[in-house]
């Protein structure tokens, strides 16, 4: 009996000893049954055939005729490296991990209970939402979603549960999947800056007078999603920097991509190498969430791009009314409504190990499921809100990427993004090899116009809208966002509308909104639920902008007035810590000053007046002094000498008000709290940063440079206390890439933080994180002749047969 699922090896993977060739991905059989062989005459053809060919630190390049073949190889690479990972993404998406890890436990990646997950994702993710979702994609990214369905199946099946990693041997969690399952965690990636930011507020909205599954307790300033600095603080887990250079800013007169997303080091949302092949039609490479089957970030023969998080608003909430009788009803136009009533679900392990089931009804208007913020968005017997996502109807992820993919031109590149809009919420940079730089702010965006924000935002949500959060009066359906004819989707923006910027010279973002994409051609005019303007900079904005203009302009102290790679790269990995500049001089002088009079005081200035202002590894720990001081009175007001001026966006504010003695009374007690915040964590006075924040890798705890995004840090690095003195390392700077292009093609060194694999067991667990610790940037082999010259290359091709079902049950 044939086997239909086969890894075939390459005659050159023999050469090269084929036993340990064979051991480059971590989880791969060395079943000696799956050598090549050709069909016998009568012997069904390959439905799926890919081929996979690796290079060093494990990166794949995935070859294959047709789409689906092609996601049956990424779908085989990725379980290779990741199959763990992406079962318990699988498990979150459809609602499951209550009955397996218990109602209270949380994700690796999150705080909110299972419970409180599972019934979010069957609200968002019921049959009726995701038979829309399928049926709206087409044929070809419908065959991707059955390949990788197909590829990662057939993995379970040829590995086995008992040979997978240890974090999910045998795990009851651990399944198969359906293209049901992919669609989910399509929508999952859609939600993110959305109603995935709502869960608690969603899962917690019942009745007045019913019991919810969340306490009634006002939330913390800062900790809800519907308080302008919650986004804030989201951007600064997921944010990015950009920078695009065009001909007239690169050495070689052609374009220069810097790309540096800070995502998580954990869970769905990292990051994964990949090179995509189809002969004649896709050849990019660059990095993908897990599960996608198509390259989020990177190059092709022609261009590159990156993302960062941007920071349009992708929902609205919408206040009605409700009938004084009925907090269910609500009315619209005059005329009470009935709330949809959903009855869900779910299966709950208790700690005996027995399975029960929970259930409740959950409430929708018109315009979306009721939410609750206690204190803000309360519902009670005369008002109720509900939340409208707009990336909920966005079925056309798959259909963007493969459009960017694909692209062999700046101008198709543009048309893709502009005919798809599905970008759910990121922000596009690119380059060609002409030399030219491209902004894209073009994302799902609730089509809300200025004079709908001024007609339909209740005057307590004013001050909200100006930031770019949207509470509409649902009373009336004409303040429900309108239809544009020439978009993809009812309710949104088109395409064509939103913000772009092309330049010869460069454009940037740092996760702030369109405007100063180049300060020399400021984006303005945008409706605030797209693009805000005239507001304070990050910090990394700031950087990015001051470093690019400085080099252009030729006074950075080096020699020419245009940027090269290497000083691309430079600006990504400096390390300097931003505001620190803006105030450390005025810091020292108080330290300098009698007020430095205790002993908290004196020893946060000494270390900060020794300090280099930078978070490498080898600097002091006066950073640790310095972002304590700073998260106490960057918000302060009268704290800058000179203040925010929309006329100088670049430069101010700046300098600290020393001379107030308010603030310097402030900054004495900051930096006294700061001092105690250091002795609690137990580090060493004499320890250096490269001591203190680390990546654990199995045994091994390797230094990681870089500081967080709020300070200023261009390599924005975010950590949690590991309890000795120590800091690891859970988000921040991930796959990282320089593109340039000459004669020969695209010319790529990029990192992956935080390596290929999650497997402890996987060679690729940690390669790359010391590389990275070492800022030793890695050239990416692209054409077939470096992928083959590459010392560390192995091939070898994955096939299911046409009548194939999985070739061995677990």
């Amino acid at each position: 009996m044939t086997i239909p699922f086969k890894y075939h090896r390459a005659p050159r993977l023999l050469a090269l000893a084929g036993a340990v060739a064979m051991a480059f991905a971590a989880g791969c059989s060395n079943d000696d049954s799956s050598d090549s062989k050709p069909a016998k005459p009568g012997e069904p053809a390959a439905k799926y055939q890919a081929e996979i060919s690796r290079t060093s630190f494990g990166v794949p390049h995935i070859k294959a005729n047709d789409e689906g073949s092609l996601a049956y190889g990424v779908a085989t690479a990725y379980a290779q490296d990741n199959v763990c990972l992406m079962a318990d993404e699988f498990t979150t998406v459809s609602g499951e991990r209550s009955k397996h890890f218990g109602p209270s436990a949380t994700r690796q990646t999150s705080d909110i209970p299972n419970l409180q997950t599972d019934f979010f994702y069957r609200i968002i993710n019921d049959d009726e939402a995701v038979k829309t979702a399928w049926n709206a994609h087409s044929a070809p990214m419908k065959a991707m979603i059955e390949g990788y369905v197909a590829g990662y199946n057939d993995y379970l099946d040829k590995t086995g549960m008992n040979n997978l990693p240890t974090a999910c041997k045998n795990g009851s969690w651990v399944r198969k999947v359906n293209e049901q399952d992919m669609i989910r965690l399509l929508r999952r990636y859609a939600a993110e800056a959305s109603s995935g930011q709502f869960i608690a507020a969603m899962v917690g909205a019942t009745p007045p007078g019913q019991n919810g599954l969340i306490p009634a307790v006002p939330p913390k300033a800062g900790m809800h999603p519907m308080d302008p600095d919650y986004w804030v603080a989201m951007r600064e887990r997921t944010g990015s920097n950009a920078v695009a250079l065009g001909k007239d800013a690169t050495d070689n007169g052609q374009g220069m991509l810097l790309g540096t997303p800070h995502f998580p080091w954990r869970g769905a949302l990292r990051f994964y190498q990949l090179h995509l092949t189809i002969p004649g039609k896709l050849d990019a490479m660059g990095a993908a969430l897990g599960g996608m089957p198509m390259v989020n970030i990177g190059f092709n023969q022609n261009l590159a791009w990156t993302h960062t998080v941007n920071n349009s608003a992708h929902f609205t909430v919408h206040m009605t009314p409700l009938d004084p009788s009925d907090p269910t009803k609500y009315i619209v136009d005059g005329k009470p409504q009935a709330m949809t009533r959903k009855s869900v679900s779910v299966e709950v392990k208790d700690a005996n190990g027995l399975l029960s089931t929970q259930t409740r009804t959950f409430y929708s208007s018109q315009y979306g499921p009721v939410v609750v913020i206690p204190g803000q968005l309360d519902w009670n017997a005369g008002m109720a809100f509900s939340i409208n996502d707009a990336n909920l109807g966005n079925h056309r992820l798959l259909e963007q990427w493969y459009g960017m993919n694909t692209a062999r031109s700046l101008d198709e590149f543009k048309g893709a993004i502009d005919r798809t809009v599905g970008l759910p919420w990121v922000n596009t940079l690119a380059v060609d090899k002409e030399g030219a730089a491209l902004f894209m702010d073009v994302t799902v965006v609730p089509h809300v116009t200025k004079a709908m924000q001024d007609a339909c935002v209740p005057a307590p949500f004013k001050p909200l809208a100006a930031r770019g959060l949207f509470v509409l009066n649902g009373a009336t359906s004409a303040c429900a966002p309108a239809i544009d004819k020439a978009a993809p989707q009812p309710g949104i923006f088109a395409g064509a509308s939103l913000p772009r910027l092309v330049r010869s010279d460069y454009v940037q973002n740092s996760n702030d909104s369109a405007w100063l994409s180049n300060p020399q051609a400021p984006l303005t005019g945008f409706p605030d639920i797209v693009s805000v303007d005239n507001v304070e900079q990050f910090g990394r904005t700031r950087l990015g902008i001051t470093q690019v203009q400085k080099r252009l302009a030729g006074t950075d102290g080096l020699a020419g007035r245009k940027m090269t790679v290497a000083q691309l790269q430079a600006l990504a990995l400096s390390n300097r810590v931003y505001y620190a500049d803006q105030i450390m001089d005025d810091v020292l002088a108080l330290c300098r000053g009698e007020q430095a009079d205790s002993g908290d005081i004196t020893t946060a200035c000494a270390r900060l007046n020794q300090w280099d202002r930078t978070v490498n590894l080898d600097s002091n720990i006066g950073y640790l002094y310095f972002t304590g001081l700073w998260e106490r009175i960057l918000r302060v007001p009268g704290m800058w000498a000179v203040p925010f001026n929309p006329a100088d966006p670049v430069n101010t504010p700046r300098g600290l008000n020393r001379d107030n003695p308010a603030i310097a009374t402030t900054v004495r007690q900051a930096l006294a709290a700061a001092a105690q915040d250091v002795a609690k964590l137990g580090v060493s006075q004499d320890a250096r940063w490269g001591d203190v924040q680390l990546a654990t890798r199995g045994t091994r705890r390797i230094p990681v440079h870089g500081g967080k995004g709020a300070d200023g840090v261009y390599n924005a690095i975010g950590t949690v206390p590991a309890g000795d003195g120590k800091l690891e390392v859970i988000y921040g700077t991930s796959y990282i890439q320089t593109v340039s292009f000459n004669k020969d093609g695209p010319q790529v060194q990029a990192m992956l933080a935080y390596s290929q694999s999650t497997d402890p067991a996987s060679k690729h667990f940690a390669d790359q994180t010391e590389r990275f610790s070492k800022k030793e940037w890695i050239t990416q082999p692209y054409t077939e002749a470096q992928i083959k010259a590459d010392p560390a290359f192995s091939t070898m091709t994955v096939t299911r047969k046409a009548d194939g079902k999985a070739a061995a049950k677990p």
